[in-house]
């Protein structure tokens, strides 16, 4: 228990104050709420054999941990709300065409196209309305793009997101989890906040429990989730938004 507890401070410690141009660093923050939920189990291991201090260690440590992760994730559920008023999102991993992206049945489009991001990046976008709302979609596949270029691009989606008029929604892969430090900083000058629980996946597998959760929804404050599902035949998810 004391040798668990001390790596697990180590990692921590790591983890909230290495930098993020350090790949180490950068692997060890991909697992950051796997070792989140080792620490649950020594919680619960070092209650079954009531040792007090090694139970204080694990439960400081379990609430630093959770303060870190839960800033900008959802740990196990995903944010929705009660209203009948939804729209469709298809996402696939690798795709970035604007035409797979929303069941475009059921709403007028207003505009679609891409935005180049950085030299090798770019990402797909369009604007319809629905209920008399526009809103604009983009999709992004940030898990082959360098930590360098990651940067800029991450730069360029946040004045890409400030330049709309209308509420904006993102899905896709962004490379990293939600408490990185870049990705902190593009929620903070967008506004946006992660809608989505922490998923498992590597974008062709729902379940892949060894990869960096980095597939994530995001849209401001109205913006709730439904349904969230994967479909294996076609290896996309099914994503229905509620607002």
């Amino acid at each position: 228990m004391a040798v668990s507890l001390l790596v697990v401070a180590i990692i921590y410690s790591v983890v909230w104050f290495g930098g993020d141009n350090n790949a180490f660093v950068r692997f060890l923050r991909g697992w950051q709420f796997h070792f989140y939920l080792f620490n649950i189990f020594l919680l619960l291991y070092t209650l079954w054999h009531r040792k007090v201090l090694y139970t204080a260690a694990a439960s400081l440590l379990l609430v630093l941990n959770y303060a870190s992760i839960a800033k900008t994730a959802r740990l196990f559920w995903n944010d929705s709300n009660e209203s009948t008023r939804a729209f469709n999102v298809v996402y696939k991993k690798g795709e970035q065409n604007y035409e797979n992206i929303i069941d475009t049945r059921d709403v007028l489009l207003r505009r679609q196209g891409m935005a180049r991001l950085s030299p090798n990046v770019s990402v797909s976008f369009m604007s319809f309305e629905k209920y008399d709302q526009v809103f604009t979609l983009v999709n992004v596949d940030f898990s082959k793009v360098s930590q360098s270029e990651k940067e800029t691009a991450f730069m360029n989606l946040a004045r890409f997101v400030d330049r709309q008029d209308d509420p904006v929604v993102i899905a896709g892969d962004f490379g990293l989890p939600s408490w990185s430090p870049l990705f902190r900083e593009f929620l903070d000058k967008t506004g946006l906040s992660v809608k989505n629980r922490i998923l498992f996946t590597d974008g062709v597998r729902y379940f892949a429990p060894f990869s960096a959760p980095t597939v994530n929804v995001l849209g401001y404050g109205n913006i709730g989730i439904r349904r969230l599902r994967f479909i294996p035949e076609t290896k996309s998810f099914d994503i229905k938004l509620t607002f």
